[in-house]
Parts: C-alpha cells; sequence; structure tokens
C-alpha cells in the first residue's frame, strides 16, 4: 500500500491537458491518471461548455481536502472555455491544493491533423508549463492508423493470439469508436474461449456500424403501443425468433454495439455538435428528435443499460436470451418514457 504523503507527492506534479476527440480513450487515460495517486482516488467532472460556467470548479481547484483524499479534477470539454475563464486558470491553477490533480480535456475535431487547441492557450502559463513537463497527452481518436495500435494493445492485455488475416478482418470491421470498438472486442474475447485464439472468421460476429436497419428497429422500440402496435409487435418477433437460432447471442451484441454508437450521435446531437455525426442525412432529423426528448438523463440511461446488458452476459451472470428481452423492455420503456429510473446526468 502507498505511504500516506504518496498521493500528495503525485498530485503536487502540475497539471494535465488530455487531447482527444473520442470520450472513452479519455476515460481510459483519467484512469491512469487516477492510478498514478494511489488508493481511493476521488474524481469530479465539471464541463467548459456549461453557461454559466460553474463557480463550484474554483473551490474544488484550490481547497484542501480534509481528509487528504487525492482527486482527479476533470474539466471536460475545456476548449469551449473563452479566454478570460483561461485567463483566471492560469492565475488559480498555481493555487491548486496540493490533493487535486487538474485535468483539462480538449475534445474538439482534429483537421488536417492538427490537435484542436485554442490558439490563444499557448500563451498561457499553464500551457507553457505542460509543454515543458510533457503534461500533455494527444491522440487523434480511433483512425485507419491508430486502430492497428489499439487492436494490438487489446490482444496483448487478453493474452489473445491473432494471425495477420485475422487482424486485418477485424481492422476492417472495427468501428472507429473507442466504446463501441471495445464492446465488439468484449464479444470477440467470450468467442475466443479457453482457446485464446482469434481467427479471420470471428469478424462476422462484429455488429455493422453507421446506417443499419437496427435504426428501424429502435423506430419500432419508440412507437407508442396504441398508435402504431404493428411496429412493436415486429420487434418482439424479432427477438422471440432470435431464441429460435442457434447461436442465439448474435443479435443482443450486434444491438448492443450500435446502440452505443447511436447513443453516441444522440449525445452529439443533444449538444449541439451535429456536424460530428455521421449518419444517412435521411435519419438524421428523427434522431435529433429523440435526443432533445431524452435529453442526457435519457441518453445517459441508455449507455448504462447497454454497458449493464454487455457485462451481465460477458461475466456470465446472465443468459444471452434472458438479457435481451430484459435489455429491450427497458429500452422500450425509456425510449417510450415509461422508464422510472431516469437519473440525471
Amino acid at each position: 500500500m502507498a505511504s500516506p504523503s504518496a498521493p500528495l507527492i503525485s498530485a503536487r506534479r502540475g497539471h494535465r491537458f488530455l487531447i482527444c476527440p473520442d470520450a472513452e480513450l479519455l476515460r481510459r487515460q483519467v484512469s491512469k491518471l487516477a492510478l498514478g495517486l494511489g488508493e481511493n482516488v476521488a474524481r469530479k467532472v465539471f464541463w467548459g461548455d456549461d453557461e454559466p460556467f460553474s463557480q463550484s470548479y474554483w473551490g474544488e481547484l484550490t481547497t484542501q481536502n480534509l481528509f487528504s483524499t487525492p482527486t482527479v479534477l476533470v474539466l471536460r470539454r475545456a476548449e469551449a472555455l473563452k479566454a478570460e475563464v483561461w485567463d483566471r486558470l492560469d492565475e488559480a491553477v498555481r493555487l491548486t491544493a496540493s490533493t487535486v490533480l487538474p485535468v483539462f480535456c480538449l475534445e474538439g475535431r482534429w483537421k488536417d491533423g492538427k490537435q484542436p487547441v485554442p490558439v490563444f492557450l499557448p500563451k498561457r502559463k499553464l500551457w507553457q508549463a505542460a509543454e515543458a513537463n510533457a503534461w500533455i497527452w494527444q491522440s487523434a481518436g480511433l483512425t485507419e492508423s491508430t486502430l492497428p495500435k489499439f487492436l494490438d494493445l487489446w490482444a496483448r492485455d487478453k493474452g489473445l493470439e491473432m494471425d495477420d488475416p485475422a487482424r486485418q478482418a477485424l481492422l476492417c470491421a472495427l468501428p472507429h469508436d473507442a466504446l463501441a470498438a471495445g464492446l465488439e472486442l468484449d464479444k470477440l474475447e467470450l468467442a475466443a474461449g479457453d482457446g485464446k485464439r482469434v481467427t479471420a472468421q470471428m469478424a462476422e460476429l462484429i455488429a455493422p456500424h453507421g446506417d443499419m436497419d437496427f435504426f428501424d428497429f429502435m423506430k419500432g422500440l419508440a412507437a407508442s403501443p396504441a398508435k402504431d402496435p404493428e411496429a412493436l409487435r415486429a420487434v418482439w418477433a424479432r427477438v422471440l425468433d432470435d431464441h429460435l437460432r442457434p447461436g442465439g447471442d448474435k443479435i443482443l451484441f450486434q444491438l448492443l454495439g450500435y446502440v452505443a454508437w447511436q447513443a453516441r450521435q444522440m449525445w452529439m446531437l443533444c449538444e449541439g455538435e451535429e456536424h460530428k455525426v455521421r449518419m444517412n442525412p435521411r435519419d438524421k432529423p428523427a434522431l435529433s428528435q429523440m435526443a432533445r426528448r431524452l435529453g442526457r438523463a435519457g441518453i445517459a440511461r441508455i449507455i448504462e443499460l447497454t454497458l449493464d446488458a454487455n457485462l451481465g452476459v460477458i461475466s456470465g451472470a446472465r443468459r444471452p436470451d434472458d438479457t435481451l428481452e430484459s435489455y429491450v423492455a427497458q429500452l422500450s420503456a425509456l425510449l417510450q418514457g415509461r422508464d422510472q429510473d431516469r437519473r440525471p446526468a
């Protein structure tokens, strides 16, 4: 166990800039930083695009924790901060409490291989200090050039064997989104079994991403039973039919991967980031309407249901067919406004 003073020493090592458009990769990097602070580390998240900017952030940044608990203080979407806020941060970061590690996330799109750093930020002392001390981590997200390393690290961490044909098949099939790709790789780990070998044929298990017929599936889940009973009936017919097929978990993992992708698109639509959404323009208005209706809490609940279902099957705690029924029922209740567990995001 780390000595009581170790977290304090770690927290005094300044601040960090994380530059990446992929929220899942950011989450993983924040987890690594938290591990560096020892055990029982707290994480607190603020948003740079909140209007007005939360005044409680300044207290969290500079106030010493009464119990000396190390804290990773994450500021998401910091690229949205105005110049005057960065001016105040430039001064306040020097007064950071010894138990706090400030983390600034710049999540804008990369253009022509260039990181989305506001033009005025490099003039600030906190940025110059980060450059001098190598406190800047950056990634363009999952792209054709970065996906191979992401895949190889996954195979190494899981102790899986993968020949070149399998590797190439997976690189062609995996989505360029860390959350969706992670869900698909969890499925492949389960398929590899005790043999610990990934084959090229397993790439067929990866759900298609982008525009899919699951869009109609989701619209059926959201349909009102009173107004469109046939749409919801068609959804459950597909679920029941899946129980009769060999390998009945196939539709479940396809659905989980697609819903994870769609939840991310809805989050961006809800946050006014339509330019980041890649989908058929004909379907975007319907998805935008759903995103506005669900709001942050509803979209966060979709992600929670998806992760719970995925973990339940992969851990062996739940059967795929039972999970599919429960997942579809919960999604339907949420999309129709009948969910009683819509927690605030």
